[in-house]
């Protein structure tokens, strides 16, 4: 995509995420970008630090002389900008297809599924750098490695994190594509899982010609979708089935260790990613796969892998005293909990969560799985539902999955207001005890105030 330097790009709602990082590139290839937010964040300091303007706040003023105005699906139609944007006859591109436009010419890597995308992406994003590859990325978290969600290099390779949630990874047509796991999750927009499993099929198929599909052998749904593909696709995994595969895994305090197969060879030395937990192995098999595919050495892939300083709220380590540990993770599906748990299991420790459901939607889609996902905690605190704009579902609260844990047996849970969960733990927490602090939504507050 040619970039006029002059002409303004504005993006609605430039705090999020998966917005910054496409805003961020877009500057970095010297063109003016300006967005908006509703509110102050991090993020938005930091974009603001690097050069771009943005409002806080929805004004169709703070379009200016916009050429092109960028959107997510998170911004509703009626949002006075967008709005305003289509009313005066401004080109108006969603994200993935902004994205897309910034990919154009380069050897795509897109990374999607239900569980891992961000580490997964970071960690390819890293070696390809270490590598010398100077790729571009956009990322859905900021890697602790660079400081940032996204990544603006020249090289051939352009590494991206391809959403799934509202369908726009169709949008891509990636040259190596990256299929981690199909789970119960996004049932707002996908309904059933038939219809996920169409839409991933759909992605695969969006490969480029002589393009590979790199998926999770250990994943039931994926081996049935890859069935029949013939030539052109990588399984990574631990079964027998896969070609890039970990055998001799262990878990070392906070890093996991393993050896590598590549098409039944044995490489030589082990790996080591510094993040615990088998799903983090799955992680690295996806980036070892794309990398080793790419012409990387495994020793240049190895020495990336040890230096993964992670990505903020992915098992990130917030402060650790007095024999407290507390540790903040994105994890708001059952899954992602119960990895996360098993992931803590070999500390021996007293483990407290603390946990706020992200929507209504996924509370109500996934109640009972919710329900049992916490049983290896010590105590359990629940906090209101973080809505991400979703009007109330009725009889869908957090009392109410409270209530229905205690029935299950689920003792040690408890409802807390956000605002007196860190006085609480203060107060109640000693030498021993590890503090999740869990969810996709402004939780983080409380684990920033621990």
């Amino acid at each position: 995509m040619m970039v006029g330097t002059k002409d303004r790009t504005h993006f609605i709602g430039i705090g999020g995420i998966g917005m910054s990082a496409v805003a961020r590139i877009l500057n970095g290839l010297g063109a003016k970008v300006t967005g908006s937010d509703g509110k102050m964040s991090d993020i938005i300091a930091s974009m603001r630090a690097e050069g771009i303007e943005c409002f806080l706040g929805h004004d169709e003023k703070n379009l200016g002389g916009s050429r092109t105005v960028v959107y997510s699906s998170a911004i509703a139609p009626k949002n006075e900008e967008l709005a305003a944007a289509r009313r005066m006859g401004i080109k108006t591109l969603h994200r993935a297809e902004m994205l897309s436009m910034l990919a154009e010419g380069k050897t795509v890597v897109a990374v999607t599924g239900s569980h891992g995308k961000t580490t997964a992406s970071a960690l390819i994003a890293l070696i390809f750098e270490n590598a010398g590859r100077d790729p571009r990325a956009a990322v859905g978290g900021e890697m602790l490695n660079f400081g940032s969600n996204a990544l603006c290099g020249k090289g051939d390779y352009f590494i991206l994190e391809a959403d799934e949630s509202d369908g726009s990874f169709l949008k891509f047509r990636p040259r190596k594509a990256v299929l981690l796991n199909i789970d119960r999750e996004h049932l707002d927009y996908f309904k059933d899982m038939d219809s996920a499993i169409r839409l991933y099929r759909r992605f695969a198929e969006n490969t480029a010609p002589r393009g590979r599909v790199y998926y999770n052998a250990d994943d039931r749904i994926l081996r049935g979708l890859m069935k029949g593909r013939g030539r052109g696709h990588v399984g990574f995994g631990t079964s027998e089935a896969a070609g890039v595969r970990a055998v001799r895994i262990r878990q070392r305090g906070m890093e996991m260790r393993f050896s590598c197969v590549i098409d039944g060879r044995l490489m030589p030395g082990e790996a080591v990613i510094p993040m615990p937990g088998r799903h983090n192995v799955t992680n690295a098999l996806a980036a070892i796969a794309v990398s080793y595919d790419s012409g990387i050495g495994f020793d240049k892939i190895k020495r990336a892998l040890a230096l993964y300083r992670g990505t903020k709220r992915r098992f990130q380590v917030r402060a650790a005293s007095g024999g407290v540990t507390v540790i903040e993770d994105y994890a708001h599906h059952p899954s992602e909990i119960k990895a996360v748990l098993r992931a803590c299991a070999p500390f021996g420790k007293n483990i407290i969560v603390v946990f706020q459901p992200h929507r209504y939607t996924r509370t109500r889609d996934l109640f009972k799985e919710f329900i049992g996902c916490f049983k290896p905690a010590g105590r359990v605190i629940l906090t209101d539902i973080y809505p991400a704009g979703e009007r109330p579902v009725r009889g869908v609260t957090s009392k109410a999955l409270l209530r229905e844990m205690k029935k299950s047996g689920i003792r040690n849970a408890e409802y807390m207001k956000k605002n007196a969960v860190a006085g609480e733990l203060k107060k109640t927490t000693g030498e021993g005890d590890m503090v999740l602090v869990l969810g996709a939504g402004d939780i983080n507050e409380v684990a920033s105030e621990l």
